[in-house]
């Protein structure tokens, strides 16, 4: 599913530079693949071409040639023929008379024809052929002893219809010449054309006298010059006949389409993988700047296009990350189909919000990032209360008690100083302080914000340092019993002193601490300081009494936890009922089993256990039922108004009861005014510490207290 701006901002994919070079640079790669293709193509196409033109070439010359040699035997064949027919004629006659010769000769009604018996010369030639006709002569002598001439004269172009050729007449010319070359006939396309000409003057390549059969190409066609032979001359085809040619011309086009087809097969196929390497871009584009299950641009395609819209912005922008409170838990409860729906929810209301010259996208999980412009901060907070307030319209199931619960870290970004990376950083910050707030509404972020985010980024070589340099130093708070008014212990408590700001609280450092993971090492520091302390006055010969000591959450789970504190004690010597541990109740509303086997692992090794700040949680009772512990400190809520209220009072009286029938030490801190201790002392309160008896005392003023530690009168 994919909203009006997602498709807007696809549209407007960052980048097209780098994407149309990619595309130019597959497609130079696809056409210098298919270049040697086509080259060889070409080639190919040329020599075949050449071959062929050379076949064919050859194959009219000798079609030509072998047609004039037909042509030419047929003219010689008829001479032959004729002078055959006039000799038998001549025959007949010389067994007759003169007279008898005559009327035979007249009647056969051949004008062609005559006999001549006068003037006959002393040699005949019996063949001549002149432009006008050709003329058969044949001499004899008569049954009456007289000489007789016998002459058969034809006009030549009756030899044109002996020629079996009439089919290729438009295309061809023949020529009949004589012996000296001189043409006495010729014929083309019907029309007889006799000219003054010889074969030396239609063609130089013709020398007279020649008795072999001579072929020639002029520039439109093929001259066979074919020698008659016995006197009877030359016969010339000259063929412009077009069969071969169009053969040619077929065979040629159906080679040109074969490769222009091929070609194409060619092409088409550049062209599909054009297309196939579009279509993978695209995909890859889709991965790469769209996300799947909402359709709008994810962190990489907002990241590129915000920093094209922020470096042409004539107006200030806001980075706006969205994120929805306790997805996690609506996904467990409803089923991530549900959650699925929630987010496309999203998806649909944030494009419509967005500036024209800005854009949103799905940041990570449940969160989602939005660019806009703005002109007034009041006009940004009121669009994202509008924003806030249609996204709240989603529903849960009636019977649901989950309400839509929106975080919003909101960073401003003015002039283009802050780059958009940065930007989004600075609101995930926002979003994330906000969170630890445990609120829910909009957070901007500020310089304040930003130097406890640099405080945040070298908190951890400082605080190395700080350890290395000894900024962190232990005081401890003494505790008295109520019933004999002496020391029974204290608590170690942990203080920085900063170079740079001073003498810090817990409050101040602890929370941060423990947010880095680094309250375990601190820990360890006081317990090392702790057993340092005890192993010195051992050797002062002091009195000695247990020292509690408090332990970070994140170390109880690990598994290595008991060893690690019983090896560190041991190295010193220190006896292992002068060590308590003190755990927060909160402590036991993860792992209520686990952290019971660690509690008895401790106190099978002699540790004390405390349970600090009992009765602030809502698992008391059942925490007293199931883990073994050797001290609880009420916490200091309790003794808040018990001198005015009776309620608390009742309350402390029946924890102090039920845990001596457990048992269980009870000891009250925070104790500051005298009715609290006196109040304390009636419900039979074992210990108790508090300004009242004693502020946090330096390491040497505790000393003191060890020598005499009586109370000051009260």
């Amino acid at each position: 599913m994919r909203s009006i701006r997602s498709y807007r901002t696809w549209k407007a994919l960052p980048n097209k530079g780098v994407h149309t070079q990619r595309k130019i640079h597959v497609a130079l790669r696809l056409m210098l693949l298919g270049l040697p293709i086509v080259l060889i193509i070409i080639l190919a196409f040329f020599l075949f071409y050449t071959r062929l033109y050379s076949l064919l070439d050859a194959e009219k010359q000798t079609q030509y040639e072998s047609r004039a040699r037909q042509c030419a035997n047929l003219i010689t064949y008829q001479i032959a023929s004729d002078q055959n027919r006039l000799a038998s004629l001549a025959h007949s006659l010389s067994n007759l008379t003169i007279q008898q010769s005559l009327e035979i000769v007249e009647g056969l009604d051949n004008a062609a024809l005559t006999l001549i018996t006068e003037n006959i010369p002393s040699e005949v030639m019996p063949f001549a052929v002149d432009a006008l006709s050709v003329v058969h002569r044949f001499a004899f002598l008569s049954s009456d002893g007289n000489q007789a001439l016998l002459q058969l004269k034809l006009d030549p172009i009756l030899y044109q219809a002996i020629l079996e050729c009439p089919e290729h007449a438009k295309a061809s010319r023949m020529i009949w010449a004589n012996e000296r070359g001189e043409i006495i006939w010729q014929s083309k396309s019907e029309e007889q054309l006799f000219e003054d000409k010889t074969l030396a003057t239609l063609f130089p390549a013709w020398s007279e006298g020649m008795t072999q059969s001579l072929l020639m190409k002029t520039d439109s066609s093929f001259v066979a010059i074919i020698p008659l032979g016995d006197g009877n001359g030359y016969f010339v085809l000259e063929s412009q006949d077009r069969l071969l040619e169009m053969a040619y011309l077929t065979i040629l086009q159906a080679s040109l389409s074969m490769a222009v087809l091929v070609s194409l097969l060619l092409l088409s196929l550049l062209f599909y993988l054009l297309y196939k390497d579009y279509v993978y871009e695209q995909s890859l584009m889709h991965l790469a700047f769209e996300d799947e299950l909402t359709g709008l641009p994810n962190k990489n395609h907002f990241v590129q296009e915000a920093a094209q819209l922020l470096g042409r912005a004539r107006s200030p922008y806001a980075v706006i990350i969205l994120d929805i409170g306790k997805f996690k838990l609506i996904n467990d409860h409803f089923g991530y189909a549900f959650g699925d729906s929630m987010l496309l929810h999203f998806s649909k209301v944030l494009p419509r919000y967005t500036t024209k010259d800005g854009v949103c996208a799905r940041l990570s999980g449940d969160k989602f990032i939005l660019l806009c412009s703005y002109r007034e901060k009041e006009t940004l907070e009121r669009r994202i209360s509008v924003i806030t307030e249609e996204l709240k319209r989603f529903s849960f199931p009636g019977s649901s008690p989950f309400q839509l619960d929106i975080l919003i870290g909101i960073s401003l970004i003015e002039g283009n100083a802050v780059p958009i990376n940065a930007a989004i950083d600075r609101a995930l910050f926002a979003l994330s302080a906000l969170k630890e707030r445990q609120t829910s509404g909009s957070l901007y972020y500020d310089e304040v914000l930003r130097s406890e985010l640099l405080e945040e980024s070298e908190l951890e070589k400082v605080f190395a340092k700080a350890i290395k340099d000894g900024e962190f130093y232990v005081v401890l708070q003494p505790k008295y019993s109520l019933q004999t008014r002496r020391l029974v212990g204290c608590e170690a408590l942990v203080r920085w002193d900063h170079p740079g700001k001073g003498r810090l609280a817990p409050s101040q450092f602890i929370p941060l601490l423990e947010k880095h993971n680094l309250l375990v090492t601190l820990d360890m520091f006081v317990l090392e300081q702790v057993c340092t302390l005890i192993k010195g006055w051992q050797n002062k010969g002091l009195p000695i009494f247990p020292i509690s000591v408090n332990q970070s959450r994140s170390y109880l789970f690990n598994t290595h936890y008991e060893r690690t504190l019983v090896d560190l004690i041991d190295r010193y010597g220190v006896s292992h009922q002068l060590i308590e541990f003190e755990l927060t109740e909160s402590l036991f509303l993860n792992d209520v089993k686990h952290l019971s086997l660690v509690l008895a692992s401790l106190r099978s090794h002699s540790f004390l256990v405390s349970i600090d700040d009992f009765g602030s949680g809502y698992s008391s009772l059942t925490m007293l039922k199931d883990v073994g512990i050797d001290v609880i400190k009420l916490d200091q809520g309790f003794l808040k108004g018990t001198d005015e209220h009776h309620r608390g009072k009742v309350v402390v009286q029946h924890v102090i009861a039920m845990a001596k029938q457990l048992g269980i030490t009870t000891v009250a801190e925070g104790v500051e005014t005298s009715e609290q201790a006196q109040m304390l002392q009636l419900l039979g309160c074992d210990v108790v510490q508090g300004y009242f008896f004693s502020h946090p005392l330096e390491i040497s003023e505790y000393e003191a207290l060890l020598i005499d530690d009586r109370l000051p009168s009260s």
